[in-house]
C-alpha cells in the first residue's frame, strides 16, 4: 500500500479534529466548490490540495454526508472510523 504524503498526513491530523470539507454536488455555478478547509491552510501553515482528498477516498478513510442547504447539495467529507484507526495506529508516520 502506497505511503501517505506529509501533507496528506496533515489532513488526516486536520480531519481527525472534528474538522470538515464541504463539496458542492449541486449542478450550478458552484458545482465542484469546496469550502470548509481555511482554518486547515491557517493552522497547517500550507494549502489545501484536492489531491490529498482525493488519496484518503481512495484509501478508504472519508465519510461523506449529503446536506442541503439553501437549495444546494452539499457533500460533507470528514474521517471515518479506518481513519482515525489509522492515524492512532501508526502515530502519522509517513510510510505506514
Amino acid at each position: 500500500m502506497a505511503a501517505f504524503t506529509k501533507e496528506q498526513i496533515e489532513l488526516i491530523n486536520w480531519l481527525a479534529h472534528g474538522n470538515s470539507i464541504e463539496v458542492c454536488i449541486e449542478v450550478c455555478a458552484d458545482l465542484g466548490k469546496m469550502t470548509g478547509y481555511e482554518s486547515y491552510n491557517e493552522s497547517c501553515n500550507g494549502h489545501f490540495q484536492k489531491r490529498s482528498l482525493f488519496k484518503l477516498k481512495a484509501r478508504g478513510f472519508i465519510a461523506e454526508q449529503s446536506r442541503y442547504v439553501m437549495g444546494i447539495h452539499w457533500q460533507r467529507v470528514t474521517l471515518n472510523q479506518k481513519g482515525q484507526t489509522w492515524l492512532a495506529n501508526n502515530g502519522g508516520r509517513a510510510n505506514a
